[in-house]
């Protein structure tokens, strides 16, 4: 299998587990674990992928901690960031799909 063919796999399992994280908590911080773990895949077009999953990790975590830190605004905080990372996710699927860069994957959207 090709580098290239093994990183959009990887890819696809990130975002499979990212969006089964959006109902439950474990598949994502397995997600987030793998993201880290396999590292961007540097010469393709799937480490702009790489960077916007871990981006998507880090703000999914600190929306599911916002409850504890703030209880008063943070399931509110939770909603919106639960949001954000369902807006993250479909741009990350149809820039699978298609096959393309995620540009700029260092911005919130």
């Amino acid at each position: 299998m090709s580098p290239e063919a093994r990183a959009r796999r990887r890819v696809l399992w990130m975002n499979l587990l990212f969006s089964a994280g959006l109902a439950l908590a474990l598949p994502w911080f397995a997600a987030g674990v793998l993201a880290h773990r396999w590292g961007p895949a540097r010469g393709t077009l799937w480490s702009t992928h790489h960077a916007y999953a871990v981006r998507t990790f880090w703000f999914g975590v600190v929306g599911m901690l916002a409850p504890i830190v703030a209880p008063g605004v943070g399931l509110g905080m939770l909603a919106i960031v639960w949001l954000w990372c369902a807006a993250r996710l479909t741009r990350a699927w149809l820039a699978w799909e298609r096959e393309e860069w995620i540009t700029d994957p260092g911005r919130f959207v």
